[in-house]
């Protein structure tokens, strides 16, 4: 099946709101003088790599608003890594 454009359009918005998610959560807890260790975000990026892998071979539709999409974990797993490549550079 092909992607639609309505698809894909949501797709790109999802993968934004948890990129961003991720941005805000980490400012806010700068903001408070807390750090995440390079472990713990190597954890966290395995975590969303997986949610978003299950996400995509589940055969059952989403019923829980609270059931984020691929496209919405990978966005996550995408600012870990950026922040984890921003860790290690300062």
């Amino acid at each position: 099946m092909q992607d639609t454009p309505i698809q894909d359009e949501t797709a790109e918005q999802d993968y934004q709101a948890g990129f961003a998610r991720v941005i805000w959560f980490n400012e806010q807890a700068q903001q408070r003088g807390w750090k995440l260790s390079d472990r713990q975000l190597v954890h966290e990026i395995i975590q969303r790599e997986r949610a978003a892998l299950i996400r995509e071979k589940a055969s059952l539709p989403i019923v829980n608003q609270k059931t984020r999409s691929a496209a919405w974990n990978r966005g996550q797993a995408d600012a870990l890594r950026s922040l984890l490549r921003a860790q290690r550079e300062n």
